[in-house]
């Protein structure tokens, strides 16, 4: 298991881990403390918990793997198809299973998804992270 407390931002911005499944890892982030003056999600938070999310489900992976634990984001694309007023619940998951490059390095790309309480998506993030095998 990855070790979160390790990471500060996720104290700050009140990032907790929910669950994890070989296809999905979830988290929850709370709207108190990351609202903008508006009332919504400022969209820094919502990025922070997409990018973490899609990070740990990759990372989780490559432990299981033997890979060790050197993972990072090498691109992403995010949208906010509505703006969010209340917690979210991030999920991320494979597009496909990750694969060897040429390089030595593996590619694992992720969808994260966060929704509102009533189950709507207010945020999607496609990413792109690097497995760097030890």
């Amino acid at each position: 298991m990855i070790q979160l407390d390790k990471i500060e931002p996720l104290e700050a911005l009140g990032i907790e881990w929910l669950d994890q499944t070989a296809d999905q890892t979830r988290f929850r982030i709370g709207i108190n403390g990351n609202h903008n003056d508006k009332g919504t999600f400022f969209a820094g938070s919502q990025y922070a918990a997409l990018v973490l999310a899609g990070w740990y489900h990759a990372s989780q992976w490559a432990q299981d793997q033997g890979l060790g634990d050197k993972v990072a984001i090498k691109e992403g694309t995010v949208r906010y198809p509505r703006a969010a007023t209340s917690d979210l619940v991030v999920t991320a998951r494979f597009q496909q299973l990750p694969d060897l490059r040429p390089s030595g390095h593996w590619r694992a790309l992720v969808t994260s998804s966060a929704v509102n309480a009533e189950g709507e998506e207010v945020a999607h993030l496609v990413s792109d992270y690097r497995i760097l095998a030890t």
